[in-house]
């Protein structure tokens, strides 16, 4: 059913938030790779990482269309929550013989890592797509709610 796109490989979005640490301190951090399809998405892995300071960014935005990420507590209570540009739109280099450049393309399906700062009373991840790729994402754009549940112990969720 989830298959990565062969010629695209794998994308790679890293979202993190502001952390307020010590220089040098090392945070903890949830890698969550999401595989998406005409049915929707599911969560295929999570891992747990250490990131030290130097290493932690935030996503800059290059084009138009964003996904908000909700990481809400099993009641439904936001715990945090963030934009992300599309996973499903792709930057590409322009064919032989036309302009030069880049050019942006639709995914049909895919995955996509997101890198989360740790909850551990998380139990639900809500992506909430645009309707259109490339689009900004509205109040009555579909949602999806993703079991953080089944991963418990690779989190140590409570």
């Amino acid at each position: 059913m989830f298959r990565s796109n062969k010629f695209v490989g794998l994308f790679t979005v890293a979202v993190l938030a502001a952390c307020t640490a010590v220089p040098g301190f090392a945070a903890e951090f949830w890698l969550v790779k999401v595989a998406f399809d005409a049915n929707g998405s599911e969560i295929q892995q999570v891992q747990r990482v250490q990131l030290a300071d130097g290493q932690r960014r935030t996503t800059q935005r290059t084009h138009a269309g964003a996904v908000m990420v909700s990481v809400k507590k099993t009641d439904g209570k936001v715990l945090q929550q963030l934009s992300i540009d599309d996973p499903r739109v792709i930057r590409v280099p322009m064919l032989p013989g036309s302009a030069q450049g880049h050019q942006f393309v639709v995914r049909d399906e895919g995955d996509f890592m997101l890198v989360l700062p740790a909850q551990p009373d998380a139990g639900l991840l809500e992506l909430q797509w645009a309707e259109t790729p490339g689009q900004p994402v509205l109040p009555d754009s579909p949602q999806q709610q993703l079991s953080l549940q089944q991963f418990a112990t690779e989190l140590q969720l409570k």
